[in-house]
């Protein structure tokens, strides 16, 4: 019965394609040698680093929200705004990089969502699935964006963002404070096929080489810069303790978690560390929380990047599997905090960062 269902919603999928393709057309990829008169590319320097703005007038735009985004004038898919995330064959960190434009998925099923106009000019800061979710691609991927298109002189004329979401606390937060008007934001998920009289597309903030392991950990400082520019002033008043462990929610812990968590928890209770669930708190909340503790503990996750809240010589100790790198460490380094990092044994081994973590006890005791 299964496979019958699967075969009948992939001709389902089949007929739905092929109807848009009737209605838009077939998308192929713009010759390099065409320059559009409809494209135009200005670069921005921030320190040292050259990043480029695109701007394409009469144009559309096909995200599947989450991989992909195509730009498409003239159903010519054009190769510098538009983006394909790609995992490499036998990545085992399953690291997605930007493929080569024969990979957009527009180019198999052309563009199967009713065209939505949107009259004026739209920044789509669309940058693959994580953003959607995850508060350290967001604070670090998506809001920088904005700081490029400063830099470029046009944010000011902006009608439209269009973001992987708005769906999330620290999404609206985080836009409210940087004076984004609500009526301003459009969601990729309701917005996956819009038509616009301008675009405009910068360049990731951080992805410099295509190499998104290496690039993720060597974060350029001036995006903590921006980050702590905009929103330190924005603490709360409220008091936090100096001390305190991160502790994961339950429906972040299936896939990472702490298996010899007894003793852990009972080492940072006898050390005084108060246990904290970011998450469980406000945006402003959580900049105060960070600002005011000396000491921070808690298994890798996206609550780390809280610690570019810090003030200098923090002490930050992450427990994390071998594979998983200095994401952590880059934040901690670049806003000279005291990092350390626990490597934990990982069994129901997932793959990359996933599993269940034995914390060394003695190296624990030793480093807090």
């Amino acid at each position: 019965m299964l496979g019958l269902n699967k075969i009948l919603k992939n001709f389902y999928q089949f007929l739905v394609r092929k109807f848009f393709i009737l209605i838009y057309g077939v998308i192929t990829i713009a010759p390099k040698n065409i320059l559009y008169r409809n494209l135009r590319i200005q670069e921005v320097l921030i320190e040292k680093i050259i990043y480029k703005v695109f701007n394409i007038k009469n144009c559309r735009l096909f995200t599947t929200s989450v991989h992909d985004q195509a730009v498409i004038v003239d159903n010519k898919l054009l190769s510098g705004p538009s983006f394909q995330l790609r995992v490499k064959e036998g990545d085992k960190l399953f690291a997605r990089n930007n493929g080569h434009i024969s990979e957009n998925i527009v180019l198999k099923i052309g563009t199967p969502r009713i065209l939505r106009k949107k009259r004026g000019k739209v920044f789509s800061l669309l940058s693959g699935g994580a953003a959607k979710t995850n508060y350290f691609h967001w604070l670090f991927e998506i809001l920088p964006k904005i700081k490029i298109l400063e830099e470029s002189g046009q944010k000011n004329d902006i009608d439209f963002f269009l973001f992987p979401s708005i769906s999330m606390h620290h999404q609206i937060e985080t836009l409210k404070l940087l004076n984004i008007p609500k009526n301003k934001m459009l969601d990729s998920k309701k917005f996956k096929h819009i038509f616009c009289d301008e675009l405009f597309v910068v360049d990731h903030p951080f992805r410099i080489t295509n190499n998104t392991v290496e690039d993720t950990q060597n974060i350029p400082s001036w995006i903590f810069k921006f980050v702590r520019n905009n929103f330190l002033k924005h603490k709360s008043s409220n008091l936090f303790p100096k001390k305190i462990f991160m502790e994961r929610s339950k429906s972040l812990s299936i896939h990472r978690d702490i298996k010899n968590k007894e003793e852990v928890y009972k080492i940072l209770k006898d050390n005084s560390y108060e246990f904290i669930r970011p998450e469980k708190y406000n945006f402003q909340d959580q900049i105060q929380m960070f600002f005011s503790a000396e000491k921070i503990v808690g298994l890798h996750g996206a609550a780390f990047a809280n610690i570019c809240f810090c003030n200098p010589k923090t002490k930050i100790i992450e427990f994390k599997t071998e594979s998983t790198g200095m994401n952590s460490g880059n934040i901690a380094i670049k806003n000279n905090l005291e990092y350390s990092g626990i490597i934990c044994e990982a069994i129901d081994k997932l793959g990359g960062q996933q599993g269940k973590l034995i914390v060394p006890l003695k190296e624990l005791v030793e480093k807090i």
